[in-house]
């Protein structure tokens, strides 16, 4: 009994300690499933929406690098066709060096000067993707989303002759709405939020629009620093998220928007009872194994001692009774030819006795 008494106190020390590391370990396993699950997730929002942008920057590609075998009614159908329906790209045009507008999707803006257009000055510099902005000129042409002025992401490259000399400039107008539903459905089935923001620090799309247009987050000035970040913040809202920053927004030869992903995931989406589930069958077998050792203690080393024991107990007491013999181990050896050697003496001292009283009689 005394042994099992004290197991039974080694595991319950064994249990409160245990029962400390699990949780501690239990902490960490959900603070790294949580940065696991925000990261992964993100990254496979970010390509979602890159490889969009990057569908329309190819179209663009293609009729830029084609324009030099095309007449004007062919180059007019094509930016017909990449503007579609409008639900992606509100508008597509080709301005020539001048900066006034030759062909467009719709003839919007044909003959119009849009010399002092971002998109048209750095398009003629090479390939650009220009941040979101009100619409200017195009304003009045096209019905605003539900009473809102419209809004846009510029695409621009520029167009050459067969001789490889820039002739203009071929832009597009992508609609902001358009990429920012893109971005809430993809953020919603993949359950976090995420936020856009570009290297003045300003939320270009969010998922979570109480957010505002700013943020003051270590998260949010890492990502205008174009860094990247991981780590527990408290948010506006006062609720603490797992936050994860990446610095860039890109695909393949998609050019660069300037902006940053922050994406937050809330600190309780994993449950403690989650994490500890998985490390609960470690104590089990703990507890299993460890009962299994000491009923085998109890049965190889324990037993014996408690039988040699009671075979001494009988021979003190002069019964005649067969010595127990146990080779376990070399102690139990040892004590067992003891109480041999014990029983043998006490039948040498009793036959004497009873020789004298036989011839007495």
């Amino acid at each position: 009994m005394a042994i099992i008494g004290f197991v039974a106190l080694g595991a319950a020390l064994a249990a409160v300690g245990g029962a400390y590391l699990v949780a501690d370990r239990g902490a960490a396993l959900r603070q790294a499933a949580l940065a696991e699950a925000v990261s992964v997730r993100a990254n496979g929002l970010l390509l979602d929406l890159a490889r969009a942008l990057h569908q329309e920057w190819r179209n663009a590609r293609i009729i830029a690098r084609d324009i030099a075998r095309r007449d004007p009614s062919a180059i007019r159908s094509s930016l017909d066709l990449v503007v579609g329906d409008g639900s992606r790209v509100s508008w597509a045009g080709i301005a020539q060096l001048d900066g006034s507008v030759t062909s467009s999707s719709g003839g919007l803006l044909e003959g119009v000067d849009v010399s002092q257009r971002p998109w048209f000055q750095r398009g003629l510099e090479g390939d650009f993707a220009g941040d979101v902005h009100e619409a200017v000129l195009l304003a009045k042409l096209l019905p605003k989303r539900e009473g809102q002025p419209r809004r846009f992401l510029d695409l621009a490259t520029p167009t050459r002759d067969g001789n490889g000399n820039v002739t203009g400039v071929l832009g597009l107008h992508l609609d902001h709405e358009w990429a920012l539903d893109h971005l809430r459905e993809s953020a919603k089935a993949l359950q976090i939020d995420v936020f856009l923001v570009n290297r003045e620090g300003a939320v270009v799309m969010a998922t979570d629009p109480s957010v505002g247009s700013s943020l003051d987050l270590s998260s949010s000035r890492a990502a205008m620093a174009g860094a990247t970040l991981a780590s527990v913040e408290t948010w506006p809202d006062g609720e603490n998220y797992l936050t994860t920053v990446i610095p860039t927004v890109a695909y393949q030869d998609l050019p660069s928007f300037g902006w940053s992903l922050i994406a937050r995931i809330d600190n309780d989406a994993i449950s403690n009872r989650s994490t500890l589930a998985q490390l609960l069958p470690f104590p089990l077998i703990f507890a299993v194994v460890l009962a299994l050792l000491t009923a085998a203690f109890v049965q190889i080393f324990a037993r014996p001692f408690r039988r040699l024991a009671d075979s001494a107990t009988a021979v003190l007491n002069g019964e005649n009774v067969y010595p127990y013999e146990s080779r376990s181990t070399a102690e139990v050896q040892t004590l067992s030819a003891a109480v041999a050697q014990l029983q043998g003496k006490s039948a040498i001292s009793v036959t004497p006795k009873t020789t004298a009283a036989a011839q007495d009689r």
